[in-house]
Formats: structure tokens, C-alpha cells, sequence
């Protein structure tokens, strides 16, 4: 009787302790147990993007100080500790918490008055926040539009919308105001929900405060930091509307933004509409005023960069609010439909923190069916930064080479090597398997990156004639060491499989290149060496219809100097057949 007593205490006690537990305040939360929600989707998730997303795997979370959330206040998924509002997606095994604490009514000016602070207004988000602190949540800004915008009867029965806005370690006032905007200058039955993201800021009270100011404002935070690119993704599979819109956290939306973005969706399906994007100076938030001629292009090092529009695109557009067809966009402010971002593969789950994001996007959306619009009746400003206020855990130069990377070896077939020619360090970070990409490409149907060039964005110029072959008989030119500097160049059977036998032209100075390292002469014999600007020894002048390579420096030309060795060098120039080559 005694021990049934004891047994019956003990399990008061441990009752008595898990109902204490559940009920402790946690980072200022109640945490309310319940069943983790099943996210409502109408459409299909590919399933290399379903598959990406459940390899995706993190430690159990450690919150309030470090104090592990126990077992008896949770369910264990794959060994990952679920707590009430802990959301486990069935496609991911990334866990977040989705903050549903009662939040009192918002207070702008003790929201913005606990933002940090540092002597220097520019240090902590390369933008000055003192002027955004005294700014606040409202101002006006110019209305940018061309004055054709202003004047439309075609807006009728639009799709509403999920913003989606992700943040780390964000200014206050810069992430209120941006907040602000969309509701102020949005039509209220236009905008579903908005979706903040918390890639695990130092201070969780910036996010979770905001749900004071909208019932439509719903606020996710990772327990560790993931990045843009999977952020949006969790902020995706949790908007309610048809219709994604993805924005940065230091923006202000101006009048009437949102209805051109959604009126040309309507329009064509499978498209991404971008809105043209004023700058905000970081020094002193001005707003300013962009030019509504330009579209987005690239260098061949995989940097954004803005171009003018063609002679082509301006007579194609009807008028100054007709739709710019753009090959790329910016990459922070767009919108396109839930089903579509999903059914084409979203973001590549592998990309890391920032950067390269656009590039996937922009090409897989034109390469696979899509389409890619800036919206000139659209205008959003935006915060152009000087720098990134936030650290790289890996370092911004290798996230961004293995991000972009990832990009050329997915999309850009052959046309990578002139990726890797101008972003050399990109060789080298090890981005795991990308089988599953390349079966969505293939799952897609997409064309290929030459046809992209080709029909989207034909005035880049292309510097390199790439993968050409230069031979005699059959016996191919070859650098046997795979392109390594300071090693001799000979003859080899020629196999049809590039390698050491596929060269790359140049189109100007006539350097012929085998990856980062370009064909040279030393005392007639041919080198492979780096690519030195002015070198005269790399400069060849190449006559197909005859078939020479000529160097001017040398005054002499290729030449087969022992076939049985297969050794070649420069000699004379002459009508004999060692100095005739077959160059495709």
C-alpha cells in the first residue's frame, strides 16, 4: 500500500512538473502545445524539390539561454526537438517556429526606440539609421510613374497575394516602413497575408512585435540561420494566396505598385514581374527616380548589372507602360504564381546565405517555359548598400562562387567555361550533387543556354569562340596536362570529347585559351601559361580558309616539328602541309 502511495506521488509530481514546463516562458511566449499544421497546397511540388528539402537536416534547437527544449514538452521528428509552434513541414526537415503568441497593440515609437544602436549610424546596416529612426514607419514619396500609368480600367478581378519578406538582424524602422508601405499602398483585398521570415536575428522581439500591427501579418524564425533562398522557400509554403510577391526588408512600396505586377499574371501565366526599382541612397534615404529604359543583364562573371534597352526593345514596346522584356532580374523584388514557382523547382535549396539566386531563377524561368517582365507602372524603392552589413559564415567570396557555381553548372552547359575563365576562384568549392537539378531541367524540358542567348539576350557579347578543335590528319592539338600553366602543348588522336583537346578563341586579341590559361611561346616552343595582357607571345593571328596560326611577335607560324614524337612549335610560315590546320 505503502508503494502504491509513493508510486501515485511521484506520478503527481512528474505531472505536476511537465504542466510547469509547458507553461514556463519561453523568449516572452506562452508555448501552447498542439499538432504541428499540415501545410494546404493545391498543386504539385516536384519531387527533386521535396527530395532536396527533407535532406536538409539541423540540430535539435537550443533556446531561452540555452536551455534545451525537453522531451517531455515535445515530439521527437528525425531526431529534430518539435515544441507547440515548432513547424515540421512534411517537405522539410528544417525547423522553425511559427509565432503564434498574443501580441499587445502595436506602439510604434517604443517598437523603433529598442532598435541597437551604434555611434556610427552607418556600421550596423550600411545604411544611416538615425535618419530611418527620425523617418519612422510613414513618408511620402514621389510618385515615379510615367503619367500613361495613371490612367487604367483593366484592373479588375486581380488575384490576391502573400508578401513574402525575409530579415536578418534588420534595421526597425527600415523593416516597419517597409511593412507599412505594402499596407498603406495596397489594396486591402489584394494582399493575403504577409509572410515575415526570421533567418535567426540576434534580437527575435523585431519580428515577433510586428504581428501587433496586422492581422494579416504572419512571423516564422529560424533557429539557425538558413539563408534568402531557403527562408523564402518556408515563407512560401506557408502564404495562403495564389500569388507569391517576394520583397526585401528595406523598401518602400509606391502608389499603386502592386496592381501591374498582378494585372500581367493575369495575362500571361508562368511569368515573373518585376517592378522598376528607384534607389533609396544609403547615406541619406533620398529618394531618387530610375530610368524606366533599362533591363536586367549580366557579366560573364555572373554579376547583375543594369543595361540599357536595345534599338530593338524600344520599338517593340507600344508605349512607356508597355512591359520590358528582361533577361534578368534584380532578384529582390518580384512576383509570380505559387503554383509556378513550385512546379518549376523554387530556389535551389543547396544555395548558401546570398547571391546567385537571380541567376537560377531568371534563367530556368526563360529556359523552361517562362518569362521574365519588369513592370514600368510599378515602382518600389529600395536601399542600395555600399556593403553587406551582415557576416558570411563560409565568407561573401566563396558563398558567392559556390552559389553561382551551382548556377553555371546547372544551366549554363558549355558557356560555364567562360563563367570560370572570369571567376576562376569558382573551380573550386565543393557544391555536392546537383543530379536533381539536372533532372528538373530535364523533367522541364527546358531549352538550352545557347537558345537562351540566342532569343533572350543576343546583344551579350560572347568574347570566346568556345571548344574548338585545332588538328592535322587526325591528330589533334592537345596540352596533356589538362590546361596546367608551364606544361608543353603536343599531338594526340583526336577523341571528339574536348578535355585537353577543347580550346577557346578569343574574339578580339586573339589569345587561344584552355581554361584559365592561355596557348604561349618560348624560344618556338608552344606553353601552356597563364593569360597575361599585352603578352604578344599569346597573340595569334588565326586565317581559317588557309589554315595558319601565325604570331606576329615571332614572325613565324604553327608547325608539326616531329610527327613521331608529336611534338609541335613555331616555324616558318609556308605553303607546306605541317603548318596547315583544321581549326572547328
Amino acid at each position: 500500500m505503502k508503494t502504491f502511495a509513493k508510486i501515485l506521488t511521484l506520478g503527481i509530481l512528474i505531472c505536476l512538473g511537465v504542466i510547469y514546463v509547458i507553461t514556463m516562458p519561453v523568449a516572452n511566449t506562452i508555448l501552447i502545445l498542439k499538432p504541428t499544421p499540415e501545410p494546404k497546397t493545391d498543386f504539385i511540388i516536384p519531387q527533386e524539390l521535396r527530395d532536396t528539402l527533407r535532406d536538409t537536416k539541423l540540430p535539435s534547437p537550443i533556446i531561452n539561454n540555452g536551455r534545451p527544449l525537453l522531451d517531455t514538452a515535445s515530439k521527437v521528428v528525425d531526431k529534430a526537438v518539435v515544441v507547440s509552434d515548432l513547424y515540421a513541414d512534411p517537405y522539410l526537415n528544417i525547423k522553425y517556429f511559427v509565432e503564434d503568441s498574443v501580441v499587445s497593440e502595436f506602439d510604434e515609437e517604443q517598437y523603433i526606440s529598442g532598435s541597437r544602436t551604434d555611434p556610427d549610424p552607418m556600421k550596423l546596416n550600411s545604411f544611416d539609421q538615425v535618419k530611418s529612426d527620425r523617418i519612422g514607419a510613414h513618408r511620402s514619396v514621389l510618385d515615379s510613374r510615367h503619367y500613361t500609368c495613371r490612367t487604367h480600367d483593366d484592373w479588375t478581378m486581380l488575384p490576391a497575394t502573400s508578401i513574402i519578406m525575409t530579415f536578418y538582424n534588420e534595421a526597425r524602422s527600415a523593416l516597419l516602413r517597409s511593412i507599412t508601405s505594402v499596407l498603406e499602398r495596397s489594396p486591402p483585398e489584394l494582399i493575403s497575408d504577409i509572410v515575415l521570415v526570421d533567418d535567426c536575428s540576434d534580437d527575435p522581439e523585431v519580428g515577433r512585435l510586428l504581428k501587433g500591427l496586422s492581422p494579416k501579418i504572419k512571423v516564422l524564425r529560424n533557429f539557425q540561420r538558413q539563408g534568402l533562398v531557403r527562408s523564402r522557400i518556408y515563407g512560401a509554403l506557408n502564404a495562403a494566396g495564389p500569388v507569391l510577391t517576394f520583397l526585401d526588408s528595406h523598401i518602400e512600396c509606391n502608389e499603386e505598385w502592386l496592381q501591374p505586377l498582378l494585372y500581367q499574371l493575369t495575362q500571361r501565366p508562368r511569368g515573373i514581374v518585376s517592378p522598376v526599382i528607384d534607389p533609396i541612397k544609403a547615406e541619406n534615404l533620398d529618394y531618387r527616380v530610375a530610368s524606366s529604359n533599362i533591363k536586367g543583364g549580366f557579366t560573364w562573371a555572373l554579376h547583375f548589372t543594369w543595361v540599357s534597352l536595345t534599338e530593338k526593345d524600344i520599338s517593340e514596346r507600344e508605349s512607356e507602360s508597355a512591359p520590358i522584356v528582361t533577361p534578368m532580374i534584380a532578384g529582390g523584388l518580384f512576383s509570380i504564381e505559387k503554383e509556378w514557382f513550385f512546379q518549376s523547382g523554387a530556389y535551389d535549396m543547396n544555395m548558401d546565405i546570398w547571391g546567385g539566386e537571380n541567376f537560377e531563377i531568371s534563367f530556368k524561368n526563360w529556359m523552361c517555359g517562362g518569362y521574365l517582365y519588369i513592370m514600368p507602372c510599378s515602382r518600389v524603392g529600395h536601399i542600395f548598400r555600399k556593403k553587406h552589413p551582415y557576416s558570411f559564415p563560409d565568407g561573401n567570396g566563396h558563398t558567392y562562387s559556390k552559389n553561382t557555381k551551382l548556377v553555371a553548372e546547372v544551366w549554363m552547359d558549355d558557356y560555364k567555361e567562360l563563367f570560370y575563365q572570369n571567376r576562376a576562384s569558382a573551380r573550386y568549392p565543393d557544391i555536392g550533387d546537383i543530379s536533381g537539378r539536372l533532372k528538373l531541367r530535364d523533367d522541364l524540358k527546358c531549352h538550352s543556354f545557347k537558345w537562351y542567348l540566342e532569343n533572350v539576350y543576343p546583344e551579350l557579347d560572347i568574347p570566346w569562340t568556345l571548344h574548338i578543335t585545332i588538328s592535322q590528319a587526325g591528330w589533334c592539338l592537345d596540352s596533356f596536362y589538362g590546361g596546367a600553366k608551364d606544361t608543353p602543348v603536343g599531338l594526340y588522336k583526336c577523341h571528339r570529347k574536348g578535355g585537353n583537346q577543347a580550346w577557346s578563341v578569343e574574339k578580339t586579341k586573339k589569345r587561344i585559351k584552355q581554361r584559365d590559361n592561355c596557348l604561349s611561346i618560348k624560344d618556338d616552343i608552344l606553353l601552356i601559361k597563364p593569360c597575361a595582357a599585352g603578352d604578344m607571345t599569346q597573340l595569334f593571328v588565326i586565317d581559317e580558309d588557309l589554315g595558319t596560326l601565325y604570331n606576329s611577335y615571332y614572325n613565324s607560324c604553327l608547325n608539326i616539328i616531329n610527327m613521331k614524337l608529336r611534338t609541335v612549335g613555331m616555324g616558318p610560315c609556308s605553303s607546306d602541309a605541317s603548318t596547315r590546320w583544321i581549326i572547328k
